[in-house]
Parts: structure tokens; C-alpha cells; sequence
């Protein structure tokens, strides 16, 4: 299966201590979609929150009720959508910490898009669906019942860790657990350079 590919080329840093610290210095907070984008466009180098969510589609006006009174979510696209790698400076906010650090060195090694905080909250879900291109995972908060799912392969991804994840096929992830599970996820582009890892 090999759908969790542990890295052992990236530093390892307390990034949840960094995080914290940030959040209550009121520096970042997340957004509707529980996410904090730690790139963002050269234009709007201040905004962390410019990269979260989907860049394809409008989940912000939520479920509707059909006929049978169940709910169904019926997505818009986005008319003119942002793409991946329009994200290609580290947000203002981040300079000095270790996110810095990190940035630096996943954008030496590989050819990235948006570099994201996501969090999932207790008992939450995601739909069954695939990316356009891999992710790298790195789990700043996890505990028992946090688990991904890749196909028909099932993975708790442990702290502080880095994995490759072949989110191209069709995943979900679930936290079960009664706490924040909070990874920092990279999207990571098809388009190669002589020096830089993109697709495995």
C-alpha cells in the first residue's frame, strides 16, 4: 500500500508551543474553515488567511435540505480561483519563528503550494475525496483517535512527524478523540526542477 511515506529529511520542531504562543498573542487566529495559511500571494503578504479553505469551490454557504429532509451540500466552483503555487511568500506574521524555518527548508526541498495549519475539531470528519496533487503531513496535535484514510489504508500519523501521503487517491481523515487535532499540511506541485523533489 505505502500510502504513508515517513520523511526523515525535515527538521523536527515544537511547532504547537509556537502556535500557541502566536494565537494568544492575538498574531494569527483561524479561520471558518479552521485553517491558517502560513504562504501567501506577493500582493497580500500579511493576510494568513488568504489560502484557506478550497480554491476550487464555495463551502461557505453550507448544507441545504432536500425533499426527503435530508442535507446534501450542492458546491458552487469559484468563478476565478486561485491556484497553488499564486502562494509563494511566507506571511508576515511567520517571520522569526520556526514556521520560518520550516518554510525555508520544505521550499529548498520541494515545490509547494499552500503551506497550511488545519485543524479538526472533536468528532469531525471530512468528505471522501482527492487532491489535485500529494501533501506532506506534520501533526503538531494528535492523540488516540486521530487517524487518516487513504484508500482502503488507515493511519494514525504520530507527533512531530513528517509523511508523504498520497492524497491523490481518494482519502478522509476523522478525529475521534475528544480534542483539536491540528497538522501542518503541504500541498505539493507536480512541476519539477533539476533540484527539488515533487512527485515520487
Amino acid at each position: 500500500m505505502n500510502n504513508f511515506i515517513e520523511i526523515d529529511t525535515l527538521p523536527v520542531y515544537d511547532l504547537q508551543s509556537e502556535l500557541i504562543t502566536m494565537l494568544n498573542d492575538g498574531k494569527i487566529y483561524w479561520s471558518k474553515h479552521n485553517q491558517i495559511c502560513i504562504n501567501s500571494l506577493p500582493t497580500d503578504p500579511d493576510n494568513f488567511l488568504a489560502g484557506s479553505g478550497s480554491l476550487q469551490y464555495n463551502w461557505s454557504d453550507g448544507p441545504v435540505i432536500t425533499q426527503d429532509g435530508s442535507e446534501k451540500y450542492i458546491l458552487e466552483k469559484i468563478e476565478t480561483p486561485k491556484k497553488e503555487t499564486d502562494f509563494s511568500v511566507l506571511c508576515s506574521a511567520f517571520k522569526g519563528t520556526f514556521f520560518e524555518d520550516i518554510y525555508n527548508k520544505l521550499t529548498s526541498q520541494y515545490c509547494v503550494g499552500r503551506i497550511r495549519l488545519m485543524k479538526s475539531k472533536p468528532k469531525t470528519c471530512l468528505s471522501w475525496h482527492t487532491d489535485s496533487s500529494p501533501r506532506i503531513h506534520y501533526p503538531l496535535k494528535t492523540q488516540e483517535g486521530c487517524f487518516m484514510v487513504i484508500n482502503d489504508e488507515i493511519k494514525h500519523m504520530e507527533l512531530n512527524t513528517w509523511y508523504w501521503t498520497k492524497t491523490t487517491q481518494t482519502h478522509t481523515a476523522f478525529n475521534a478523540s475528544k480534542e483539536d487535532r491540528i497538522h501542518l499540511v503541504v500541498s505539493v506541485m507536480e512541476k519539477s526542477t533539476k533540484d527539488k523533489l515533487c512527485y515520487r
